[in-house]
């Protein structure tokens, strides 16, 4: 198991966004240069601070790293060995919402990513490309800060995805409500409401795992009867 040891809670957790995290940088696009004293391409310690980059806005209408949404159209942009880091990551900050340390090579080993921890290795290529896309951000050389959800996706953005994922983004946004995600939601919604969850708070908490909004609001009128 990697080690996530819990920190003193980092003052602030709460992080402004730096000018060059924009979601919808690509690696290759130019940006201006970086504010604190690292970049995001400085060599990684062997441990890591992980601290919380939160956004209202995101928390409202963004999508958690462990989320389908994340997992179904994100995933072909970040690549799986981001993708899968974000996600235990995001355990982490929910296990230790003040932050935690993570031993990187444990993780890296962990996550299959191997144990080097060269700027070639895919660990260290893993951490750069979530800054690139502003998913992380390195507020110095020890501390990471890692955002507890992802921004919908860009049109520019979904225009890179396959064919099909395009299709499939385009319907989610328009509302539509595909049978097996409904499934699966109404799952969800279902032992939400059996741990007491009122009706609204299970549409807010299917929408933040990813859910498209129709289907999180069939979801729940579903397994509340209505």
């Amino acid at each position: 198991m990697p080690i996530t040891t819990p920190t003193a809670p980092a003052a602030p957790t709460r992080i402004p966004e730096p000018r060059s995290a924009v979601a919808d940088r690509a690696p290759t696009d130019r940006s201006p240069a970086l504010d604190p004293p690292v970049t995001a391409s400085t060599a990684l310690p062997p441990v890591l601070e992980i601290v919380a980059w939160t956004d209202p806005s995101f928390e409202l209408n963004g999508h958690d790293p462990r989320s389908a949404y994340v997992e179904r159209y994100w995933l072909g942009l970040l690549g799986p060995s981001t993708t899968w880091m974000l996600r235990r990551f995001a355990r982490g900050l929910e296990e230790c919402p003040g932050g935690f340390r993570i031993d990187l090579v444990e993780t890296g080993r962990a996550l299959g990513l191997g144990e080097s921890m060269a700027r070639s290795s895919t660990t260290h290529r893993s951490v750069l490309r979530a800054c690139q896309f502003g998913a992380a951000y390195r507020v110095s050389q020890q501390r990471l800060a890692v955002r507890t959800h992802l921004p919908t996706l860009t049109r520019r953005q979904v225009a890179r995805l396959p064919e099909a994922l395009q299709r499939s983004h385009e319907s989610w946004a328009r509302g539509s409500v595909d049978p097996e995600e409904l499934r699966r939601a109404s799952a969800a919604a279902s032992g939400l409401r059996s741990v007491g969850e009122a009706l609204g708070q299970v549409e807010d908490q299917l929408r933040r795992w990813g859910y498209a909004p129709a289907v999180a609001r069939e979801a729940a009128k579903l397994a509340f009867g209505w």
